[in-house]
């Protein structure tokens, strides 16, 4: 099925049932050219991050990265920062500053 999608399509993202736990997840990642590892801030186990991830690389799936959603934005420094700088950037486009 992959091949013939990946025939007709440039860009074919693939949402999947969670890495542990599921032998559909790791062979539709077998099968796939990159792979997203999504986990959940405060809720995913760095254990469980650190399993997946051995499990792909033995699999030899290439791993893009790792995206952590939900993080709220007073629980690091480094993400207030971003938006603040992010925030300065955008008021200064508007009043025509670059």
């Amino acid at each position: 099925m992959f091949d013939e999608i990946e025939q007709e399509y440039d860009l074919v993202i693939i949402d999947a049932p969670p890495l542990l736990g599921f032998a559909e997840a790791l062979q539709m990642s077998s099968c796939a050219d990159g792979v997203l590892v999504v986990a959940r801030a405060g809720e995913t186990n760095r254990r469980a991050v650190g399993i997946v991830v051995t499990t792909l690389r033995r699999l030899r799936v290439n791993v893009l990265g790792l995206v952590l959603n939900e993080v709220k934005r007073d629980s690091s420094d480094g993400y207030y920062q971003y938006g603040y700088v992010g925030k300065y950037y955008l008021k200064n486009q508007v009043e025509g500053v670059a």
